[in-house]
């Protein structure tokens, strides 16, 4: 652990609360931030920031928890210098298709023509269930979408039956199959592959500005994913269990047996271009971007290959 007089203050957002979002908690709760020297100061995105990315660049925080997808979408749109993604917390999509009856085996095509409830707080978990709509064969706009809903008015109307299918993360789905209301139809992690779903992101400014913090942040995080990757879900889950006080130790601990087991967390943090690339084409197809923007506009690796290499 680095000494009290070099200890160094750190302010950390995510975009909402999710058991996708294990290996930040495990950092946090695991005091793995803390043995590197950091003072962290984490926190749910406030409301005054329509995202992430946009505290960063208001000076709201200084690393931030972010799909890559917002920088991708801004670079298209022209910006001259977006956050720069430097680790990946998500290598997989970690939603969820429930129907409301048990559908064994799922066909795609009986989502033609019936009501889903979608994700309406991201464009990126549409744009991942799009992408596997259509290569099943299934046009989205096939679907009856319930939209204009908040994700708790979501949630109520599915459990009232205004919908036979509901599009969900974790731990919203291991809910509602606890309380026998839905079932899984599809997780969109195994069905999408390998993607550089989610990562930490900050300014160029920051980063150059701040190496050893970057450094020590990289290191505590790196730590903590082989620590998330040792151990099974009924560990993991009592890790994280403060950070969701109003649900059951059972219920966190099977959403995370879940997601583990689709392989949603990487054993490091290096944010691979392949994963980049096929992140790219779901936003392509979904037309949230019109061109490919280079890889090395968005990442940096550098960050990561320091980090990693300085534990040696």
């Amino acid at each position: 652990m680095a000494s009290t007089s070099n200890r160094r203050p750190l302010r950390l957002i995510e975009t909402f609360r999710s058991v996708f979002y294990t290996p930040i908690y495990v950092s946090v709760a695991g005091g793995f931030f803390e043995k590197e020297g950091l003072d962290v100061d984490f926190k749910t995105c406030p409301p005054e920031f329509a995202h992430p990315l946009s505290a960063l660049n208001r000076g709201g925080a200084d690393i931030a928890q972010s799909g890559i997808m917002r920088s991708i979408i801004s670079s298209d749109w022209g910006a001259e210098t977006v956050p720069m993604h430097f680790a990946k917390i998500n290598s997989r999509d970690g939603f969820f298709v429930l129907s409301r009856t048990n559908q064994e085996p799922f066909l795609w095509e009986s989502l033609k023509g019936a009501k889903l409830i979608p994700v309406g707080f991201s464009p990126m978990p549409w744009a991942s269930l799009q992408f596997a709509l259509r290569r099943h064969g299934v046009e989205p706009d096939e679907l009856d979408l319930v939209t204009g809903l908040s994700f708790d008015d979501g949630i109520s109307a599915f459990r009232e039956g205004h919908a036979e299918y509901i599009h969900v993360p974790q731990p919203a789905a291991e809910l509602l199959l606890d309380d026998g209301i839905g079932h899984v139809a599809a997780a969109l992690g195994p069905e999408n592959g390998h993607l550089a779903y989610s990562s930490f992101a900050a300014t160029n400014q920051f980063l150059d500005s701040q190496p050893e913090t970057v450094q020590r942040f990289t290191i505590g995080f790196a730590n903590a994913l082989e620590w998330l990757a040792a151990n099974n879900a009924q560990e993991v889950g009592q890790a994280i269990a403060s950070f969701f006080p109003e649900v059951r130790l059972e219920l966190v601990v099977k959403s995370v047996a879940r997601l583990k087991a689709q392989d949603n967390w990487s054993t490091d943090p290096v944010l691979a271009q392949p994963e980049y690339e096929n992140l790219h084409d779901i936003l392509v197809a979904a037309g949230l971007a019109k061109e490919r923007q280079p890889y090395s506009k968005v990442v940096r690796t550098n960050i990561v290959e320091t980090a990693l290499s300085s534990r040696n």
